[in-house]
């Protein structure tokens, strides 16, 4: 199998951004990683990702633990990845008020 790798940034504001890595085979998306962090304190921080690249789908909310959570899905790969993209658009503001709140109160 020869899959290619593509990589883009989605800026979603000057301090937050969405990396998305695809890995595509004969024009079908194979892997994906979903990757929001933001600019806290003048250092990048990864605060939601959602991948397939470890076997599983799974998200990972870094503002509980880096620990693996498995998602149960049947859309086809590109309609998740699409949907987690909107997703991630939509609520990247709530995801770093979340990761704030537990990193400046420990």
């Amino acid at each position: 199998m020869f899959t290619k790798r593509k990589k883009f940034i989605k800026i979603l504001t000057p301090e937050d951004r969405l990396d998305i890595t695809l890995e595509i085979d004969k024009k079908t998306i194979i892997k994906f990683a979903l990757n929001y962090r933001a600019l806290i304190n003048n250092k990048w921080k990864e605060i939601y990702r959602v991948d397939n690249f470890h076997g599983f789908l799974h998200e990972q909310k870094f503002w509980k633990s880096p620990k693996p959570i498995p998602i149960k899905e049947t859309l086809p790969i590109n309609q998740i990845v699409e949907k987690y993209v909107n997703e991630i658009t939509l609520k990247f503001q709530k995801y770093k008020e979340l990761y704030r709140e537990k990193n400046e109160t420990n």
